[in-house]
């Protein structure tokens, strides 16, 4: 008669070590995001959203820290901080400010677009299908997001550029393959951080400032600072801003979660081009309100201009920059790009964005 009295003891222990036993909950996860713009430009808005909508969407379960403004990690720093795990998530521009560890990101060469939209589109896909792009951010520990193309570039100047030899001689702040472009139109280049450039050029320091997204262009004053604005011979978008996360970290969550940012990042990508359409819109229609008074004379280049601009710049500037990213990435870039711009003239048949003196053209502009 003892048996049963023991094994329903023994039962009745397992059932209070099973109550006991501690239940299995998945951790929360918090996540440092860093980029070094304030979260009035239109790339943070669109990455507020992706970080709002994550959190929603996980119920809370992931939440985010947020840095804005170079509060974290200055612009150069961002994504070799990321690579250490200084922050989760960064949003920013490698190809400026980390080019040596990203010279395949240096794709986005002017003269190939003006359609900010097909270059999100374009760059996203090249990622996700070329190798050899992947690996230049993976062996940096890093995993791309999403990616957003920047406006059009802009020129704003002392003096009237209106055609190819208005370059010749003007002493020019310029980055990236814009540089090499205007250099190549016999211009001398002055490097210096875009915020430097601008104070720079209001005291003469330089004889005209490019490397300028049209609306940021609109937004830091230029138009109120230069005595003329030119679309500077339709250089088109020259560089885009990447959202990133660290590859270990991302490794470190769970398929559910990784499967949510995914998607929540293709919806981001998508809504950055909305809200940047109608920043660039915006800004036009500013621009509008400035020439009306006055303050600025506007110089959109002829067709005719425009294609001697691109004669001159285009050929110098795609066969260095092929040289130099085979030699850096030890890849066949010249391949990469072929393969972005076929991407690109994919997505223009797509496009609805405008430029934004195509727009100021439009509504207030000759």
């Amino acid at each position: 008669m003892q048996k049963p009295k023991m094994m329903f003891a023994a039962l009745g222990l397992a059932g209070v070590i099973a109550a006991a036993a501690p239940v299995t909950v998945e951790a929360k996860v918090t996540l440092t995001f860093a980029t070094y713009v304030s979260e009035g430009y239109t790339t943070s808005q669109a990455d507020i959203w992706f970080m709002d909508e994550v959190e929603k969407r996980s119920k809370g379960e992931i939440t985010f820290e947020r840095y804005f403004s170079g509060s974290l990690l200055k612009a150069a720093d961002l994504f070799p901080g990321l690579a250490r795990g200084a922050a989760d998530i960064v949003a920013g521009v490698p190809s400026a400010y980390n080019r040596n560890d990203y010279p395949l990101s240096n794709v986005t060469l002017p003269f190939i677009t003006e359609k900010a939209d097909a270059v999100t589109k374009a760059f996203g896909e090249l990622y996700d299908t070329d190798a050899d792009l992947r690996k230049e951010y993976e062996g940096r520990n890093a995993k791309l997001l999403y990616t957003r193309g920047y406006a059009e570039n802009s020129i704003w100047s002392r003096v009237p550029i209106t055609k190819a030899a208005d370059y010749n001689g003007l002493k020019i702040r310029a980055v990236l393959a814009i540089s090499d472009a205007v250099t190549a139109l016999g211009a001398t280049t002055v490097s210096v951080p875009f915020p430097e450039a601008v104070e720079g050029m209001g005291r003469g320091v330089v004889d005209a400032m490019t490397s300028a997204p049209f609306d940021s262009a609109i937004k830091s004053g230029l138009p109120e600072i230069a005595k003329y604005g030119s679309d500077g011979g339709r250089m088109g978008v020259y560089a885009a801003n990447m959202l990133a996360m660290n590859l270990d970290r991302w490794k470190s969550l769970s398929p559910a979660d990784q499967k949510l940012i995914s998607d929540v990042s293709a919806e981001a990508a998508a809504r950055f081009d909305q809200l940047h359409a109608e920043e660039v819109r915006k800004a036009a229609m500013k621009l509008c309100q400035i020439v009306s008074k006055g303050k600025i004379k506007i110089n959109l280049f002829s067709d005719e201009a425009a294609a001697k601009v691109r004669e001159i710049a285009f050929k110098p500037i795609k066969e260095a920059w092929i040289k130099w990213a085979s030699k850096a990435a030890n890849v066949d870039a010249g391949k990469v790009l072929d393969t972005y711009t076929s991407l690109i003239r994919k997505y223009e048949g797509e496009s609805t964005y405008k430029t934004g003196f195509q727009i100021y053209k439009e509504n207030c502009g000759s």
